[in-house]
């Protein structure tokens, strides 16, 4: 699916951490000093941020809203929309874009969506967003996404648990003249390559589903928690994600070289810098802001903009931006931005 949109704009960005981390060389003892340093070398990933007990995504979002919203100077009751992006709600019902417009002040006529999706999320809100405004119905939508990763993953599992960390973030889109392009794309035939088993309808959980087990890799995992075959990942992200990217620059008009930064998913050093070099992106256009967060899921993308603000600024790239969010699904998006007029935070610490 392909969209263009010429009256919605990002106003402003801001992402949000918990001040709480775990030092992935404090986990020598559970996993091998070698294990532990052959996983920081290949992924980039020093510490990982953990959501502190009783913080959920929603507060490190709501965080991220209340500062992004007090340096702009605007006023909730002008935002008439929100769209919370989260693989990791409050509650399974109700909806906790229900409970951020209450706490964060926005109107009672605010429409409210959630949207489960993962890695691709913050694409996919920022999509959902400008959908809202382009119609007419919107004049300014908050876009919060974020997860609390840490909880889905067992304490076992050294393939997950020194990879993924909690993070939320919230971006202001407002009506405004600009030109975004859009490329959404899924594939659920490889659902089962990223996936909780148990939860929801299909797998209930049980006494059996929190039985944990040692599987061929020497990971401990049961059905609750998350479980990634990183190799079929991997292969899916190679595959699929040059080819968009391609396809989104012919839909812009934008040669390779002209844009200033390729802001795709933080999934790892690794990944990120195959993709560069797979695609001969230009030196220093795709940023790469792992080391003290790991990946934070819908909110890596906002957060490493956060993280590198000043360094894009400076150097002038945040006027041609690529997004790209790739992951569970398995889904894919990106679209072309503009966000040198774009008010970017430092990342908050809650």
């Amino acid at each position: 699916m392909k969209s263009k949109f010429t009256t919605s704009l990002i106003k402003g960005i801001a992402a949000a951490i918990p001040n709480n981390f775990i030092e992935l060389t404090s986990l020598s003892s559970l996993y091998g000093t070698e294990e532990v340093k052959k996983i920081i070398a290949s992924t980039g990933i020093e510490q990982v941020r953990a959501a502190k007990e009783g913080q959920c995504t929603s507060d490190l979002c709501a965080a991220a809203a209340e500062a992004l919203l007090a340096k702009l100077e605007v006023d909730p009751s002008t935002i008439d929309g929100i769209v919370f992006v989260s693989q990791s709600p409050d509650y399974k019902m109700p909806a906790t874009s229900v409970l951020l417009q209450h706490r964060l002040g926005l109107p009672t006529t605010a429409v409210a969506f959630d949207i489960n999706y993962g890695c691709s999320g913050f694409v996919y809100g920022l999509y959902q967003a400008s959908m809202l405004i382009e119609s007419g119905g919107c004049e300014r939508v908050l876009v919060c996404a974020g997860d609390t990763s840490s909880r889905m993953v067992h304490p076992g599992d050294r393939s997950v648990r020194m990879v993924f960390g909690d993070g939320g973030s919230a971006t202001l889109v407002e009506k405004g003249e600009s030109v975004s392009h859009f490329i959404l794309r899924t594939d659920g035939s490889g659902a089962e390559h990223l996936i909780i088993p148990a939860g929801g309808s299909r797998m209930p959980i049980s006494e059996e589903t929190s039985l944990s087990i040692e599987v061929e890799d020497g990971n401990i995992r049961n059905e609750e928690t998350l479980r990634m075959n990183g190799m079929e990942i991997m292969s899916f992200v190679l595959r699929e994600i040059p080819q968009m990217i391609d396809e989104l620059l012919y839909e812009t008009g934008w040669k390779k070289e002209e844009v200033g930064t390729y802001a795709l998913h933080q999934a790892n050093k690794f990944m990120l810098e195959y993709l560069s070099k797979k695609m001969k992106f230009q030196k220093n256009s795709v940023p790469i802001a792992v080391s003290n967060v790991g990946n934070t899921g819908p909110a890596s993308i906002p957060l490493m903009l956060s993280i590198k603000q000043k360094e894009l600024t400076e150097n002038d790239q945040l006027q041609k931006v690529i997004c790209c969010g790739f992951g569970v699904g398995l889904s894919w998006a990106s679209c072309s931005l503009d966000l040198s007029s774009t008010l970017i935070l430092d990342p908050i610490e809650a």
